[in-house]
């Protein structure tokens, strides 16, 4: 994904607001492309088409679970190296209660459809996997997504495990209820 010397992305990790105003712009325009794009197969929680507004206030909204001394909720995102636009977004969601500090949820998995295809997804998975291990010693992860998107192929693909399948648990972005798959791996 880029030449030996010089990575094709950087990863980092919001750690302040003032990050997510710099980036609203293409923070909106990315989760615009997920929802709007293509909403039969988008479950990420909004229907289509997603207004600017809505798109600004959820990542406004978010910060309130990012940033502070009881953030449970990190957010990574890639930029193409010389660049500031955001091109992939994943969150890591710790789970509050004293009996499940040993996992956490992986949220919104968002690559821009024209960085896809070409591994960056997969960076985004092992780093959030990285920062679980390492930053918060999570034991466990579990994620969900549609049974008709092509995520659920990415999923099984990189090593998670399909625990079981709800039907009818969520819409789509166009509004079709459809089937749920439930993941989980193990970082031990």
């Amino acid at each position: 994904m880029g030449s030996k010397n010089e990575p094709a992305f950087v990863l980092s990790s919001v750690a302040d607001i003032s990050t997510v105003e710099k980036h609203l712009p293409s923070l909106r325009a990315l989760l615009q492309h997920c929802i709007n794009d293509e909403p039969d197969i988008s479950s990420l929680g909004f229907l289509a088409p997603l207004a600017d507004h809505t798109a600004d206030s959820y990542w406004l909204e978010l910060m309130s679970t990012v940033t502070g001394p009881h953030a449970t909720t990190t957010l990574l995102i890639a930029t193409p190296t010389g660049s500031d636009k955001i091109v992939a977004t994943v969150q890591l969601a710790r789970m509050p209660k004293e009996t499940h500090t040993f996992k956490g949820e992986v949220r919104k998995l968002m690559v821009h459809p024209d960085y896809r295809r070409h591994g960056l997804g997969k960076c985004m998975m092992d780093e959030v996997e990285r920062v679980a291990r390492e930053e918060f010693a999570l034991e466990m992860l579990l994620l969900d997504t549609s049974k008709e998107t092509p995520a659920r192929e990415f999923y099984l693909k990189t090593g998670w495990t399909e625990w079981g399948i709800c039907p009818n648990y969520a819409k789509s972005s166009s509004g079709v209820k459809h089937d749920c798959c439930f993941f989980v791996k193990d970082l031990v």
